[in-house]
């Protein structure tokens, strides 16, 4: 079976919460609308402007930062100048993932005690992370003010790196939809475990109606190749069927002992390692491989000031709004 399957669009549907979740976890599999034309893998388009990804869930415990890392030492390996930003503010560990030390974090930039250049740590892997913080309970919900200066910060410095990572907090909260949406291309890591595939499907949904992102790569960590394809014809026949977005299966993972290990040691899985390298460089290639998107490919200011724009339209309810997204499952 080839690794590439897509959806177009469709109209939504209203549903109930129990008619999507029953979809999602017993829906037998269904057949393949669309074949992805993009299963050729294509050279990328001279970037002019850094391509911005999203790496998101909408449980935790999925792998998303474990493939964030790995994707950026991929990337700049491949020679890519890239910066992956630590956004799971408040619960940052990407930091400690790697073993690496920071002098200050994203608070810092936000209270104006240290310029960006001076938060950004270099990793011997050969790319560029900006730590976000932990335990920073005032990082976990950032206001219109907060959003513009991390918009100014990073504009300039996005002059600076080809590919730019977003490593989000899990779940449907503020700042996973400002980031997320920021993003030209949102990546969505989650597992054949039914909570994960529910918590995706929520994610997807919000992203789509809230902020207008239409296009997803999906990606099954910690399963095989049969379970990862039946997990993604769950979610594809759902999100076909009540949602007006268009989803791109990348492929899975395999769970392994070795990246356990690699985690409790605080380090990447080894270059020769057997078991996943093989899977984790051809996803990857895909990833990066991908023709990027025309109608959001503006660049980083396009994408961070459009962001903006949504919360500003949004401030005057935005006590109701963020209760809404905070406690919103798979409904309607």
């Amino acid at each position: 079976m080839s690794d590439e399957m897509s959806n177009g669009a469709m109209g939504t549907q209203p549903v109930s919460e129990t008619s999507v979740d029953d979809q999602l976890i017993q829906h037998p599999t269904v057949e393949d609308k669309n074949a992805d034309d993009s299963s050729v893998l294509r050279k990328p388009h001279r970037i002019t402007s850094p391509r911005v990804i999203s790496i998101s869930s909408g449980k935790g415990g999925v792998g998303k930062t474990f493939m964030s890392v790995h994707l950026a030492a991929h990337a700049a390996k491949s020679g890519q100048r890239v910066l992956l930003i630590d956004a799971d503010l408040g619960l940052a560990n990407v930091d400690v993932m790697l073993g690496i030390h920071s002098s200050g974090t994203m608070r810092n930039l936000l209270t104006g005690t240290e310029p960006l250049e001076d938060l950004i740590v270099h990793c011997p892997q050969g790319f560029d992370v900006l730590p976000g913080g932990s335990g920073l309970y005032e990082l976990t919900s950032l206001n219109v003010s907060e959003q513009q200066t991390i918009l100014d910060s990073l504009r300039e410095a996005g002059e600076h790196y080809d590919l730019i990572l977003i490593d989000t907090a899990a779940g449907i909260g503020d700042n996973v939809l400002y980031f997320a949406s920021a993003a030209e291309t949102a990546l969505v890591v989650l597992t054949p475990d039914p909570t994960s595939l529910t918590d995706a499907y929520a994610l997807i949904k919000v992203l789509s109606q809230q902020r207008a992102v239409r296009r997803f790569m999906v990606l099954i960590n910690q399963t095989d190749e049969i379970d990862g394809h039946i997990t993604f014809k769950r979610l594809l026949s759902v999100t076909d069927r009540y949602l007006d977005v268009y989803l791109d299966y990348i492929g899975h993972v395999p769970q392994h002992p070795s990246v356990r290990k690699a985690i409790q040691q605080q380090r990447l899985l080894n270059d020769n390692d057997p078991a996943l390298r093989p899977y984790l460089d051809r996803l990857f290639d895909h990833i990066l491989s991908r023709p990027r998107d025309a109608s959001r490919s503006g660049g980083l200011q396009f994408f961070w000031e459009h962001t903006l724009s949504a919360g500003l339209d949004d401030e005057s309810d935005e006590a109701g709004v963020n209760s809404a997204l905070q406690t919103q499952r798979v409904s309607r």
